[in-house]
């Protein structure tokens, strides 16, 4: 898995807005914030997505990395939870095409 699979992969998990989470990496479907490798996990952020593939290390820190320059001067946290889903699908392409041109 490269990074650009790992993002691609994380966009498609969030693609839906009532699967991509704001104010914390996780949430279980009554709204309950959890840990993304939890197994009631249903919505998630940017990260808490990528987390959730369990990529390996490096795959993991080129996506975060990729993802950071993606988001601008905002932090990857704080462009999730103050952007709107259409912004944040919009960052995770541009993110995906630096990742397929690295």
């Amino acid at each position: 898995m490269s990074a650009a699979d790992v993002l691609k992969d994380a966009l498609a998990m969030i693609s839906a807005p009532h699967k991509w989470a704001k104010g914390a990496i996780a949430f279980d479907r009554h709204g309950n914030q959890v840990k993304p490798l939890d197994e009631k996990a249903c919505r998630f952020c940017m990260v808490g997505a990528i987390q959730r593939l369990q990529p390996n290390a490096d795959d993991y820190g080129q996506a975060i990395m990729i993802l950071r320059k993606a988001c601008g001067s905002q932090s990857i946290f704080e462009f999730n939870d103050q952007c709107g889903h259409k912004a944040m699908t919009k960052v995770m392409r541009r993110a995906i095409s630096y990742a397929e041109a690295a």
